[in-house]
């Protein structure tokens, strides 16, 4: 592997003098080849570090024998006789330099005996923000997972008797991660402690990753480093890239690669680039043009379960490369940085669709029941267009008030002009006429342009924003669906897939969310990864959501998601053999091996058992971890309240 982030400019015509440079220029190489992405990462754990503290010590045993404590089947809990004392947590506080944080969520301030009037006012000003959730140590973004187990005790949306604080649902200590060395000391010490280990970015894993009570949390959210590279020759690949640290989010992405000029595959704005997005596909803008986050990775830095940093790349350590691009975050190992491919800056035409079974606006089109539905199939027939133009639909399903119904369609078409985007989106407008739905597009009528474009886009803003109990905080139990293209070129098989989807709204009073988008083989270049096969065959990820709170009594969080299950069951039904984005998913996704990895597991199952033999590296759903289970005495509610048992 070779990157290079300068050119050699070579003048003048002496032989001596290009030499000289040609083997300056081969030294650079070679020299990039072995270092590190960024100076963070040339701050290691050596073995002289570990040598009189067997807590920190690197792993080399195949067997979990080597733990201080594995007799036991259960990882250790606060509370367990086994769990370290507070002189052990100094100590090991003492080896990270200071970086060790109590898991206490944000909230906790707004709670005696620890109340704060002053910062109890900033949370509950921000907490339905993502940076709030993206900043701290324990918050995740869906608070589902962890049952919104500490809630501002007076928010509006919360009952009183709901309000409390339960600090045992968080980790419980978080390794603020600015170095390589602060990664390798946390795997280990949870690893030879056998205490269970997770890993925070953003806190977007809808998995529940990100969450985990009474563990050791790395948190590499600070992690913020970016390099553009003009020009890299990887395995295969000769072209432009970017060193990208694990920190980086989305919008920071977006902000550099516009500042060099190109363009980089990257996810929604606040979700980061470099760790569990990638890991399980990572979908964007692009992925009917470029193909999936996973198919850009062309070498990840990167501490496996026994402490050790390596390279992973089409020459080094290619089991775990190709296990870290499709199979799945939480797993493998902790990616500290990643070199991803960089393209020609593109052009991306925008266009929207909203259609209306109710009375919201004499610029939005409104429409019956039945045209509404017979809308709905015509829609989902053309997003096969919308794939083989290299774009994305992003649209909505909403229940509304007395049983009407809202459908919005956001269109990104990479490699088109607003002009062009518009005339694209048209063609559904003349498939709906043809269908006997009449009604035409809004936003290509001067009327709107001019007159209603404010009131047609807030519109059309609240009926595609995520569910939550203020902006910015998605609160949402989900479900999804890797529907195949043939369920919308059949028509029989369109038929009662449209037919499922009405019952889980119209009846079961749940929002659809589909993201129209293809990443084949072709599209991706034909790329060597763990995506999950039934990814590359799917013209849309389909999602159902219940965006009723997280909090109340468990017995009613059971009853709802049994609820919830039955809706959502006829859409696997429809589709045997298809599967789920693990990104986001159910978290008690039944044949969950089948829906997110499908043929691949096997092989990363072989490459968990021999990277990681201690299960160090946990996560619901993820490769290996059918070998334990959280217990929490609530069957049928997934959570990641309490400890988990081999």
């Amino acid at each position: 592997m070779k990157a290079c982030c300068t050119s050699v400019q070579v003048t003048g015509s002496r032989i001596p003098s290009m030499f000289f440079l040609y083997v300056l220029w081969i030294l650079v190489q070679t020299i990039s080849v072995h270092a590190v992405n960024f100076p963070y990462e040339s701050i290691q754990l050596a073995d002289s570090d570990v040598r009189n503290y067997s807590r920190i010590d690197f792993g080399a045993s195949p067997s979990p024998s080597s733990n201080i404590n594995s007799t036991t089947d259960c990882k250790v809990y606060p509370g367990d006789a086994q769990w370290p004392s507070d002189a052990e947590w100094k100590k090991f506080n003492d080896t990270l330099g200071g970086a060790l944080i109590k898991g206490v969520p944000p909230a906790k301030v707004c709670y005696q005996p620890t109340y704060e009037a002053t910062q109890c006012a900033t949370v509950k000003a921000n907490y339905f923000y993502d940076k709030l959730r993206n900043d701290d140590p324990v918050a995740i973004v869906n608070e589902w997972l962890d049952g919104d187990s500490c809630p501002p005790s007076d928010s509006s949306n919360i009952s009183a008797s709901a309000s409390t604080c339960n600090l045992d649902a968080y980790p419980a200590y978080v390794v603020n991660v600015t170095t390589v060395k602060h990664v390798q000391l946390a795997v280990n010490f949870a690893r030879n402690s056998n205490i269970r280990l997770i890993i925070k970015n953003t806190g977007h894993d809808m998995r529940g990753g990100s969450a985990g009570a009474g563990s050791l949390s790395v948190w590499t959210h600070n992690l913020k480093s970016f390099e553009y590279l003009p020009s890299v020759s990887i395995g295969n690949y000769q072209g432009k890239a970017a060193r990208v640290a694990a920190g980086i989010q989305s919008f920071e992405v977006g902000n550099l690669a516009s500042t060099a000029n190109v363009t980089i595959v990257a996810p929604a704005g606040t979700v980061g680039v470099a760790g569990g997005w990638f890991q399980g596909g990572g979908h964007s803008t692009y992925t009917s043009y470029y193909g999936l986050g996973a198919d850009q990775m062309l070498s990840l830095e990167v501490v496996t379960a026994d402490g050790r940093f390596v390279t992973a790349d089409p020459t080094n350590n290619t089991d775990l490369f190709w296990a870290l691009r499709g199979g799945g975050g939480s797993t493998y190992g902790v990616v500290t940085s990643v070199i991803t491919k960089a393209y020609d800056p593109v052009s991306i035409g925008f266009s929207n669709i909203i259609f209306t079974t109710a009375n919201l606006s004499h610029y939005v089109p409104t429409v019956s029941n039945e045209s509404f539905w017979t809308g709905i199939r015509t829609y989902l027939k053309w997003g096969l267009q919308i794939c083989d133009a290299g774009g994305i639909g992003y649209n909505f399903i909403r229940p509304g008030p007395n049983g009407t119904l809202t459908f919005t369609s956001s269109l990104s078409l990479p490699g088109l002009n607003y002009t062009q985007g518009t005339a694209f989106t048209s063609t559904f407008f003349e498939e709906l006429n043809d269908a006997g739905v009449n009604i035409t597009n809004p936003y290509a009528t001067p009327t709107v342009t001019r007159a209603g474009a404010a009131e047609v886009e807030a519109i059309f803003a609240a009926a595609s924003a995520y569910p939550s109990r203020g902006p910015g905080e998605m609160n949402t139990r989900l479900a999804s669906r890797l529907f195949p293209r043939e369920n919308f070129k059949d028509d029989d098989l369109l038929d009662l897939t449209v037919t499922a989807i009405r019952n889980f709204v119209a009846e079961g009073g749940y929002t659809f969310h589909g993201i129209n988008h293809c990443p084949t083989m072709d599209v991706a270049g034909n790329p060597d990864n763990a995506v999950g096969p039934a990814y590359r065959i799917a013209a849309i990820h389909a999602q159902g959501w219940d965006s009723s709170p997280a909090v109340g009594p468990i017995s009613e969080q059971i009853v709802r998601k049994a609820r919830f299950d039955k809706y959502f069951q006829p859409w696997r039904d429809v589709s045997p053999g298809a599967g789920s984005y693990m990104g986001e998913a159910d978290p008690s996704e039944p044949n969950w091996q089948q829906s997110f990895y499908g043929d691949n597991y096997e092989r990363l199952l072989g490459i968990k058992q021999t990277i990681d033999p201690w299960n160090a590296f946990w996560a619901p759903t993820a490769v290996g971890s059918e070998g334990w289970e959280v217990r929490n005495g609530n069957a049928g509610w997934p959570s990641q309240n309490v400890s988990i048992f081999l």
